[in-house]
């Protein structure tokens, strides 16, 4: 009677102790599920923009207001609007290059790019062939040794000879070291192509912005003291037009290699009189096309090992700014409240290019992007592929996988 009674309360107790380890067991399952979510967090939290904000270089008065306008030696100036005494208005026309070879250019340039753009698809496509090939994996066999008589081998040799077959098969295969390194090797041939479509977008750009600057305009009042006569201008040691100021200084400084496409002719710099503490704005009349040599008393913010170009900007408002003095320059942007600058460890780049790991629908999902280079190696520039309100993932580790499901909430606990 008390074995019976025993039974039944192991009987009662196995299902109950059961349904309590299947518990234990779930929830544990869930916790780890849950901490296989990808942690992420808003651009805006990441964003670095004063680095660019920030970066500030040493300049020097230099003279009274003066424009040096250097004449591009590669295109023909086709016509002059001034002559020298005339005064000049800011926005009056000074001369103009061949709209219609520049057009040319561009064309040509056009061309140049979307050839690359398609040997850059093409070489994507071999590569995509390439990772989806399956291994041939030759099969083991063991050897069987028989004795046999001389008569014997020959025979078998001969019909060996004959069942090998006289065609190779027109579909390669490949072992799976072979196919290894066919997918490298065409990783550099995906990367190559790659750099030749930047390289002739950039030359795109450059010939675009040529054209758009056919007609050169003043950019100071003042008084043309220098013109040059329309055709090829080749004296790259002189400038081809000279206008004098009416009003206002000069201010020569030096920019960073990886700001040059930020800045442009017509931006805007802040000027502070290291002497005086007085500020103005100041207007970019020219940047030089190649790097100053020796630069000295560089005391400017970001790399000093990077080239530096010479610049020119025209102060309107030049109280409290003497000739020879050493002022500090800032750059203005304009759109700082939109620039997103991210620390490089959040961009990974693959043969398809740029990319960062982004929130999209509850999940992890790869965001392409266009990056600049800043004067700072840590940071990039994202000029295209984000906003503020994105929410990005740390790229690498465990987590850093697409599809994985995302949390605004890091991991805290055992799991």
């Amino acid at each position: 009677m008390k074995k019976k009674k025993k039974l039944k309360k192991l009987f009662i107790i196995i299902p109950i102790a059961v349904v309590l380890i299947a518990g234990i067991i779930a929830g544990l399952m869930i916790a780890r599920k849950n901490s296989e979510k990808a942690y992420v967090m808003p651009v805006s939290e990441n964003n670095n923009s004063w680095i660019v904000s920030m970066a500030s270089y040493s300049g020097t008065v230099a003279e009274s207001a003066q424009d040096n306008i250097q004449a591009n030696a590669e295109d023909p100036v086709t016509e002059v609007f001034v002559k020298e005494g005339d005064q000049v208005k800011k926005g009056d026309k000074l001369f103009q290059y061949d709209a219609e070879s520049l057009q040319i250019k561009v064309e040509e340039k056009q061309l140049s790019a979307n050839y690359c753009q398609t040997l850059l698809e093409r070489q994507q496509a071999l590569l995509e062939t390439y990772r989806n090939i399956v291994p041939y994996i030759p099969p083991e066999t063991e050897e069987i040794v028989e004795t046999v008589s001389d008569d014997e081998d020959a025979a078998v040799e001969e019909q060996d000879t004959e069942e090998q077959p006289q065609e190779e098969s027109a579909e390669k295969t490949y072992t799976p070291q072979e196919k290894a390194d066919a997918i490298t090797d065409q990783q550099l041939e995906v990367s190559k192509a790659k750099t030749a479509l930047e390289k002739a977008n950039e030359e795109l750009k450059e010939a675009q912005k040529a054209l758009e600057n056919a007609t050169v305009y003043a950019k100071i009042d003042g008084t043309v003291t220098k013109i040059g006569a329309p055709g090829i201008y080749t004296n790259a040691s002189s400038p081809f037009c000279t206008i004098i100021g009416d009003t206002g200084v000069t201010v020569k400084g030096y920019l960073g290699e990886f700001d040059l496409k930020s800045l442009s002719v017509g931006d805007t710099l802040s000027v502070v009189s290291n002497m005086t503490g007085e500020s103005s704005e100041a207007e970019i009349l020219s940047i030089n096309d190649y790097p100053a040599d020796n630069v000295g008393g560089y005391s400017g913010s970001g790399n000093p090992n990077t080239s530096f170009y010479e610049f020119s900007a025209f102060i309107a408002e030049s109280e409290g700014f003497d000739i020879g003095e050493n002022v500090q320059i800032t750059k203005q942007t304009e759109d700082f409240d939109s620039l997103i600058v991210l620390d490089q460890i959040f961009v990974r780049t693959d043969e398809k290019g740029s990319y960062v790991l982004k929130d999209q629908d509850g999940k992890l999902a790869r965001q392409d992007v266009k990056t600049e280079k800043t004067s700072e190696s840590q940071y990039v520039i994202i000029t295209e592929g984000l906003t503020l309100d994105d929410m990005i993932a740390f790229p690498y580790g465990p987590l850093a996988k697409e599809g994985l499901l995302t949390t605004t909430e890091q991991k805290t606990g055992l799991f």
